[in-house]
């Protein structure tokens, strides 16, 4: 009798377990399902205001989209957390039966990324008996996306002084040639600064900030006053391989240099002063 009760006990403990994870099943059930509900209508919203950017831009768009962005991250976190295959018991039963759970296959990277090969030094003899006589099989590449901050650089040029012993005349070579007039930023730098504010439409103070991050800005490398040197000296962007600043973009430019009230420049970029109101 003793041992049939403590049968019948354990079955009873059993069962309530049973119910108790079928229940907890639905709840992670129902708390994915309303996750990818709402990660579909945060996707859509952001869609919606990276369409609309193209018009009248605002701050406050900007930091919604950023916000609804983070949103969308941290559920698409739990989505994953609450993926029963992702469980630690999952996990440990799959290692413990030796099967492995199959994951998608992933996308390579483009081919015509630069890759940089490290290999591993490979072990000089086995570690199970520890022969040497060891005999290549294949090998395993992982891939591993990375980024190389921005780096910048100074390039010295370099021109010699000769005296001729005969006339007593100097000689030197020209200096080198340079899209300002008297400026110190290449024509890299300014492509960069160029490409930053008419195709990403990003801010000059904003580039000048993510050009000198640790404070020790130099007015060399502002790009405002790049900018605003651009402005004073138009034909430097034709120079510099950029399109012509004109129609409403030369008014943006104005409204960002705060050019001076009185003058208004034509579509050729000449600017003509206007009487006073």
């Amino acid at each position: 009798m003793g041992s049939m009760e403590t049968g019948i006990s354990e079955i009873d403990r059993l069962r309530a377990a049973l119910v108790a994870s079928e229940a907890a099943r639905q709840e992670a059930e129902q708390r994915a399902t309303g996750a990818e509900a709402m990660v579909a209508h945060l996707k859509l919203l952001i869609a919606r205001m990276r369409q609309d950017r193209f018009g009248a831009s605002s701050e406050r768009g900007r930091r919604l989209l950023d916000q609804l962005e983070l949103e969308l991250e941290d559920l698409e976190t739990a989505i994953a957390e609450d993926d029963p295959a992702n469980a630690p018991e999952t996990m440990a039963r799959a290692s413990e039966t030796g099967v492995e759970r199959q994951r998608p296959a992933r996308r390579p990277f483009p081919a015509d990324l630069p890759r940089e090969r490290v290999i591993i030094p490979a072990p000089a003899q086995c570690p199970c008996c520890g022969s040497s006589r060891l005999a290549k099989l294949g090998e395993s590449v992982t891939e591993t996306l990375e980024v190389i901050p921005r780096r910048f650089k100074v390039i010295q040029t370099v021109r010699e002084k000769f005296s001729c012993r005969d006339c007593e005349s100097i000689t030197q070579p020209p200096a080198p040639f340079h899209p300002i007039a008297r400026g110190r930023a290449g024509p890299w730098l300014l492509s960069t600064i160029l490409t930053g504010k008419f195709a990403d439409h990003l801010p000059l103070n904003r580039q000048s900030e993510a050009l000198c991050p640790r404070g020790d800005r130099s007015r060399h490398l502002d790009a405002g006053r790049l900018g605003g040197r651009l402005y004073r000296h138009p034909g430097a962007i034709d120079r510099a391989g950029a399109r012509p600043c004109t129609g409403g973009r030369t008014a943006a430019w104005r409204r960002h240099h705060g050019a001076g009230a009185g003058q208004k420049p034509h579509r050729d970029r000449t600017i003509v002063d206007l009487c006073a109101r």
